[in-house]
């Protein structure tokens, strides 16, 4: 239609004749097209996942999946010779990119700031897809040939049956639990890296992940298959414990994949304020530490200069020691947030900061102290020495603050070591 409309608002014959001969060609090349045309759809939806939810792995690769399963029944390839499907999938994987960088595209400002993260996504997104299209919907068929009130082509007679196969409905249960409890793992995981650096791009989705996924559905897909050609869904009895079965699994998956999610999210939310909080202490406690040490890295030359310095420096420390006991307390609250872990705690399996670093942090603080203490005994060193004759100071500098200085030294290139192994994540 749109075609004739075109052709007919610029009066081109040539226009008509092609929208013509392509509309009898239709059937033959619609077939050719449609694959193409279904993982552009599904790229679409990627990008809009990517783009929307700031690259929630989680939602990207449910939605590929769910994009899989309903596209493999309405997309066969037209043709089966293995030599003209490989290109026609190749067209379709370019098709799904592009439609994914073009609804990336829309926003520029937030695709810069995440266009690591959307390009590992994508892969992850199409890997996603191909296994809901070419083995998710398998499943799926099955499920659904599962609660169907018709019986099911390959399934014996009522009659026919030798008993309830019970070997085969606990082996359905143990390789569903141990699926979703993978799934759950996963997911779990996804949305605690998501929630705690959105941004930082998550190097670690490998091809292994989906292939264990499959194999692991494999077990319970043969044992409900072995079910479903021994259980009629003609006979009422079977048709209502395939539906309970059916129920119960689902339930199941839906509440552990919902607890994952939303503890790995709450988990990674806690990560990311207990670092902010450390990050903005020390940010402070930093800036306090450096007005005192641009003073005492002046050119002091006399006595008089030192005097002056730590007289300056004085009025400095009470705020310097505030902010050292602020940060202290932040790090306690980090470190008692993995200690008093409940059996239903969000942060069981995860810690809520990055491995030693309170560790670290407590180490530095104790070096920060000591050279608080030691700036104190130089301010008092300082003033003692102000109380002398100025004849007498020199000697007094010698002798009593030189060697304060010597210490100072050695204990700042302590805190340098440990503060060089401290590296706080960015948001």
């Amino acid at each position: 239609m749109l075609g004739v409309a075109f052709a007919w608002a610029i009066g081109s014959n040539t226009a008509l004749k092609a929208y013509a001969s392509l509309k009898g060609g239709s059937g033959t090349f619609y077939s050719w097209i449609r694959l193409p045309l279904a993982m552009a759809l599904a790229g679409g939806v990627c990008g809009a996942m990517l783009l929307y939810s700031r690259a929630n792995p989680v939602l990207v690769v449910v939605f590929m999946c769910a994009a899989g399963m309903f596209f493999a029944p309405l997309t066969p390839f037209p043709t089966g010779r293995i030599w003209l499907r490989i290109p026609l999938f190749l067209v379709a994987v370019a098709a799904c990119l592009a439609a994914t960088w073009g609804i990336v595209s829309i926003d520029l400002i937030t695709s810069d700031d995440y266009l690591e993260r959307y390009g590992q996504l994508a892969v992850t997104g199409l890997f996603a897809f191909i296994v809901g299209f070419f083995w998710l919907s398998k499943g799926w068929g099955l499920i659904q040939r599962g609660i169907c009130s018709t019986p099911s082509l390959n399934a014996l007679s009522s009659g026919g049956s030798t008993g309830t196969p019970w070997a085969q409905y606990i082996s359905v249960f143990l390789g569903f639990l141990v699926l979703t409890l993978w799934l759950g793992l996963l997911a779990w995981s996804a949305s605690n890296d998501w929630a705690y650096a959105p941004e930082n791009p998550k190097s670690d989705y490998p091809f292994s992940r989906f292939i264990i996924a499959v194999l692991l559905a494999s077990w319970p897909y043969m044992a409900w298959k072995s079910i479903l050609c021994r259980e009629s869904n003609a006979d009422p009895k079977y048709y209502r414990r395939h539906g309970r079965t059916s129920v119960l699994a689902e339930m199941m998956f839906v509440v552990v994949l919902s607890l994952a999610i939303t503890n790995g999210i709450q988990n990674g939310n806690d990560r990311r304020m207990v670092v902010e909080k450390i990050q903005a202490v020390a940010k402070d406690l930093t800036a306090a530490v450096t007005r005192i040490g641009a003073i005492k890295q002046r050119d002091l030359r006399t006595t008089n200069d030192y005097i002056r310095a730590y007289a300056e420096i004085e009025q400095l420390l009470p705020d310097c020691e505030a902010k050292i006991e602020k940060c202290a307390v932040v790090c306690q609250e980090a470190r008692q947030l993995d200690k008093n872990k409940s059996l239903i705690s969000t942060q069981l399996f995860y810690k809520s900061h990055p491995p030693d670093m309170c560790k670290d942090n407590f180490e530095l603080l104790n070096l920060i102290r000591k050279m608080d203490t030691l700036t104190k005994q130089e301010v008092l060193t300082a003033r003692n020495m102000a109380a002398l004759p100025e004849q007498d100071q020199a000697e007094f500098w010698r002798t009593e603050f030189r060697p304060l200085l010597v210490q100072e030294y050695d204990l700042r290139e302590k805190i340098q070591i440990v503060a060089g192994k401290i590296q706080l994540p960015s948001k």
